[in-house]
């Protein structure tokens, strides 16, 4: 049995994969992306942070990329979520920062008119 002969044909039966950008399949990322914004969109119902509703847009704008194989939209759909993604960094601190600057009067007060 000629060794250069078994090479060439297994890499002649061997199966080629397309390469994609998402580790997993494109269907377990859409549940996922369905599974998140149901999330954000949850938690800004109940605590009004503006980063929960920001990453609720970003999350699903990340599918455009699987459905569509221009590079001019890969760089813009790129450029859109790292501004999102920088927004909604820079709103969870500014508002971290107005709850920790309440007093604890107000807090009370937010707590019995919540309930």
């Amino acid at each position: 049995m000629n060794i250069s002969n078994v090479f060439f044909t297994m890499a002649q039966t061997a199966e080629v994969s397309k390469p994609t950008l998402f580790p997993f399949p494109l269907s377990l990322y859409l549940i996922f992306c369905i599974v998140a914004t149901v999330f954000f969109v949850f938690r800004f119902v109940k605590d009004k942070s503006p980063y929960q509703i920001i990453m609720a847009v970003a999350i699903p704008l990340s599918l455009l990329i699987g459905y569509s194989d221009s590079k001019t939209i890969f760089y813009v759909v790129g450029a859109v979520e790292a501004l999102l993604i920088l927004s909604a960094f820079v709103s969870s601190i500014v508002c971290n920062r107005k709850k920790q600057s309440e007093t604890p009067e107000e807090k009370s007060a937010e707590t019995v008119e919540g309930e």
